[in-house]
């Protein structure tokens, strides 16, 4: 066999070669794994509205402000800290006599405000929502329970969706008579708070919608990831996605 022919040879087997790895490396599986870990909540977070209505703008403005002062000294005579009070900007709607028909005039204003209170003491969560109904709030916006540990929830969240993940990848591939080699690539999917203790609400919402959240948080139900709620506690939710190499 001269030079040439040996070289051209040589070259066909590289490329065959390489041919032959890429196709091994090719072989892969992508599974996804989820896990929950469920914490006590130790602080809430209040949203609450007052809404006043007037045939003149200031006096539907003069209302909101009166009614802002009244909440306000009523909430802090909760001993909330004053950093824990946010107020939104105030809003203003145009009611007309006929929606359908602007031009047979204005009826009147609506004047709309938003108050955020972060509770530090969750058995201040009752206390906080009569205050306010008896203090000029005519609106509940909703209440949300949270963790000051967020991030050491959601590590363990993560660390248990991977080794969901992992553990996945092995039953499949067992099952084909495969090995789960390294993982090529890796991916977080869905994070969050997960469980029945949350609950968001609209300017069309009232006191009522109280009655209903009472009920909804004092019953356990189950989890995204069909895992029974714990009572009285929050779901941190992680999702990791994983494209393992196939021996």
């Amino acid at each position: 066999m001269n030079r040439a022919l040996f070289a051209i040879c040589s070259i066909v087997f590289l490329m065959m070669s390489s041919i032959s790895s890429a196709q091994v490396s090719n072989r892969s599986i992508s599974v996804s794994g989820d896990a929950v870990v469920w914490a006590v909540p130790d602080e809430v977070i209040v949203n609450v509205g007052i809404e006043t209505f007037d045939g003149n703008l200031d006096a539907a403005k003069s209302k909101n402000d009166v009614a802002m002062q009244r909440l306000l000294a009523a909430i802090k005579e909760l001993k909330v800290d004053e950093k824990q009070i946010q107020t939104a900007d105030l809003e203003f709607e145009i009611h007309y006599r006929n929606g359908s028909h602007p031009s047979e005039g204005i009826e009147g204003y609506f004047a709309r405000r938003m108050f955020s209170v972060t509770l530090k003491d969750i058995k201040q969560f009752e206390p906080l929502v009569d205050t306010s109904l008896k203090n000029g709030a005519n609106r509940l916006m909703g209440f949300e329970y949270r963790t000051t540990e967020l991030r050491k929830y959601r590590d363990q969240a993560r660390t248990m969706a991977a080794r969901a993940a992992k553990e996945k990848a092995s039953l499949l591939a067992k099952e084909l008579d495969c090995e789960v080699g390294k993982p090529v690539s890796i991916s977080e999917g869905y994070f969050g708070y997960v469980g029945g203790w949350n609950a968001r609400w609209g300017w069309n919402n009232n006191v009522n919608s109280y009655v209903q959240a009472q009920n909804s948080i004092q019953s356990p139900g189950e989890g995204e990831t069909g895992e029974n709620m714990p009572l009285g506690q929050i779901g941190i939710r992680a999702q990791v996605s994983v494209n393992f190499d196939l021996k």
